[in-house]
């Protein structure tokens, strides 16, 4: 097995044509085949089905892709820190995030790395939970941080909590609502509603309800996007599900206002994923232990 074995195999999985896939690699179809008849046989196993309409993995070949992806991505980020210089100290440290860590966390860990490490380079990508953490299994990042949600596939992965957030109910500083001493749960039912588009706090939020007994209300804007949420608060006579932090900002400035309506309010943790055969550098390390105090 070497290298452009794997890098053609992946290709070819990705493609799902041989004669596709051989122009893109601008190989000959031959060279391409023999390529993947000799990984078979160091592997001993059968990667692709091969039919008149292309190639399909087996499940030999499911199981090849993400680590083949992982060494590829591995390979990649060595040369880059080769050629950046690794002799003097220089690394990059690929980071993903969702929106609310993105806003509310990263950016105190982000300026202790700055401080610390002045030959770090970091890349942050925000994102869906889901596609960060496929990203993280190939090895295209180093962590990804966020809130851990039920639904999510920690396959290879491990999770670490830095923080437990809590919803809460957040609304214009205008809104009818917003004036009064005390606000019940049955006052919020007819509420034009935004819930975040993540599993747990729409589970989260339709417990509120269910548990006092009270239909659920019509979702009037269902979102991963948080930016949008905050607009369409400032903007219009909405209500929301969301962490008070995420809205920090705009709650200090008078715009936007947390209710505290006396229920148990939902929890989520959040923190850091990882690979579990993954080293984690001293970089890595110094971000992580300062999110963790706060």
């Amino acid at each position: 097995m070497d290298i452009r074995q794997l890098e053609r195999f992946v290709a070819v999985a990705q493609i799902g044509s041989l004669n596709r896939a051989a122009e893109a690699l601008a190989v000959s179809q031959p060279s391409l085949s023999r390529s993947l008849q000799l990984l078979e046989e160091s592997l001993e196993a059968p990667l692709f089905v091969r039919g008149a309409r292309g190639v399909e993995l087996t499940e030999h070949g499911h199981e090849l892709l993400p680590r083949a992806r992982l060494i590829l991505a591995e390979r990649t980020r060595a040369l880059e820190a080769v050629r950046a210089g690794a002799g003097k100290g220089r690394e990059t440290l690929a980071i993903g995030t969702d929106a609310s860590f993105a806003m509310q966390r990263l950016p105190r860990g982000l300026a202790l790395l700055a401080e610390r490490f002045a030959n770090l380079r970091v890349h942050v990508t925000e994102g869906p939970p889901g596609a960060l953490l496929e990203r993280l299994r190939e090895g295209d990042l180093d962590l990804v941080f966020g809130a851990r949600g039920p639904m999510l596939d920690l396959e290879a992965l491990t999770f670490e909590t830095l923080a437990m957030e809590s919803a809460g109910v957040i609304l214009r500083a205008d809104h009818p609502l917003a004036s009064r001493t005390h606000v019940r749960l049955s006052d919020l039912v007819g509420e034009r509603w935004i819930v975040p588009d993540h599993p747990v706090l729409l589970e989260g939020w339709r417990q509120l309800f269910a548990g006092e007994g009270l239909e659920e209300p019509p979702i009037a804007l269902r979102t991963s996007s948080l930016n949008l949420a905050k607009g369409c608060l400032l903007a219009g006579p909405y209500v929301s599900l969301g962490d008070a932090g995420s809205f920090a900002a705009e709650i200090a400035a008078g715009q936007l206002v947390s209710i505290d309506f006396g229920l148990a309010r939902y929890e989520r943790p959040t923190g850091v994923f990882f690979r579990r055969e993954g080293r984690r550098s001293l970089a890595q390390r110094a971000l992580i232990e300062a999110l963790a105090r706060g």
